[in-house]
């Protein structure tokens, strides 16, 4: 049996047991990452790679952050001002949460806004009354299709501009994408105030234990100007450098400074700060990020890509290779991350379409779009696997609404990407 389809078999099983939830998210992901190790599809370092890894980084560093909004008492104040606004009512925090996420994660790390706006979310969910778990996955899942605003939104859309330099064709400008992103973010939003509540989760999941330790709120927390006013200008620095993207001064460098220095101030305990960061979420994003790992050493991802492009034929109808395209990488997204995906497909579809005669910015633009989509599963981003522990949310909590904003993007993929980019 071949390294791809052994890969691929592992990949289905750990989607049986994520669905099942028979075993815990962490618990399947380093197990699935162990096995390709024993099968040589990749190297035993691999495995325990990633936690040395700037994502890990970013995660862990981001949660300080996020805990530190509680334990300096900024999180509570907000939430006052935050539901005399709102009001109590669930529509109305999950627009303003949606919107929020939506417009800064246009300039910044979809991680870094859901760590930033997690500590709030919760606060003004517990101040209004409302279930704190059915906030999270709108709000993580805006901070995924806002990133569609800008060329700067992911690092996926980055590295396909910058595949498209390397193979020689038209690169997208800063705004391009937010000829797609703006329908796509006012359809998500419209779609979680509509149809998609229903299928979030009913009532309070909310790991009640959980979420008493990472905001404090089982010790007195009283306000402190000085330390809140500081909190406050490191999260403020950390967002423009994030949004600044300066090149020897990568994301997870900044937000590690940005811990140090809460931690330092005493913005946060340094207890405290240990206290914030879940294991067991970065258990899941080194064992996806193994797997991610296999997928493309085994030739896993090449292999459907390539069975793609074979079913299509010599002269497929162009709307068909782009419907493909958009289901084929969304699906993958959702196993690889955004970045690996992004890497896998650019260089693999463009060639490929350019012999079609197919405008390669519409293509693109399409791979942009659905590597920005890990809708489907708690491990297709880092934003998701952030709100697992608080919302204490299983595998059908994600999928049961992230297939129908799945096929709410793809719609209106369809619909905008021929008309601003012909195909």
């Amino acid at each position: 049996m071949s390294p791809a389809i052994i890969t691929l078999l592992v990949l289905l099983v750990m989607v049986i047991f994520f669905v099942t939830d028979k075993l815990p998210a962490a618990l399947v992901s380093m197990l699935g990452g162990s096995v390709l190790v024993v099968c040589g599809i990749i190297e035993p370092a691999k495995l325990f790679s990633a936690f040395s890894g700037s994502t890990i980084v970013l995660v862990a560093a981001m949660m300080v952050v996020g805990s530190a909004l509680f334990h300096t008492g900024i999180a509570a104040k907000m939430a006052d001002v935050l539901v005399k606004v709102t009001g109590h009512s669930e529509n109305g925090i999950m627009i303003a949460f949606m919107l929020v996420s939506t417009i800064i994660s246009a300039i910044c790390s979809g991680v870094a806004v859901v760590a930033m706006l997690l500590p709030i979310v919760i606060s003004v969910s517990k101040r209004a009354g409302v279930s704190v778990s059915r906030q999270l996955i709108p709000m993580s899942f805006a901070a995924s299709f806002g990133c569609n605003l800008t060329l700067m939104g992911a690092a996926s859309n980055v590295v396909v501009n910058g595949a498209l330099q390397d193979l020689g064709v038209s690169t997208m400008s800063f705004f391009e994408l937010g000829k797609v992103g703006i329908p796509i973010s006012i359809a998500g939003i419209l779609f979680f105030l509509t149809i998609g509540k229903r299928f979030l989760t009913p009532g309070d999941t909310a790991d009640q234990e959980y979420l008493e330790e990472y905001t404090g709120s089982n010790k007195a927390v009283e306000f402190n100007k000085v330390k809140a006013g500081l909190c406050l200008v490191i999260l403020a620095i950390l967002l423009v450098v994030m949004a600044a993207g300066i090149d020897w001064l990568p994301m997870y460098l900044v937000a590690a400074f940005g811990a140090f220095i809460l931690v330092l101030t005493g913005c946060i305990k340094q207890n405290d700060a240990y206290k914030s960061i879940d294991l067991s979420t970065l258990f899941i994003v080194a064992g996806m990020s193994a797997v991610s790992a296999g997928m493309s050493s085994s030739g896993a991802g090449t292999l459907i890509a390539d069975t793609a492009v074979k079913l299509l034929g010599e002269h497929p109808n162009k709307m068909v290779v782009l419907f493909i395209i958009l289901v084929l990488v969304t699906l993958l997204t959702n196993a690889m991350m955004n970045t690996s995906t992004a890497l896998l497909v650019t260089p693999l579809f463009i060639p490929v379409v350019q012999a079609f005669g197919m405008n390669t910015t519409a293509v693109a633009v399409a791979i942009c779009v659905a590597a920005s989509s890990p809708f489907l599963s708690p491990v297709g981003s880092g934003t998701n696997t952030l709100i697992i522990r608080p919302g204490n949310l299983k595998f059908m909590d994600f999928f049961r609404p992230g297939l129908g904003l799945s096929v709410v993007v793809l719609i209106v993929s369809m619909i905008f990407i021929p008309l601003f980019w012909p195909l």
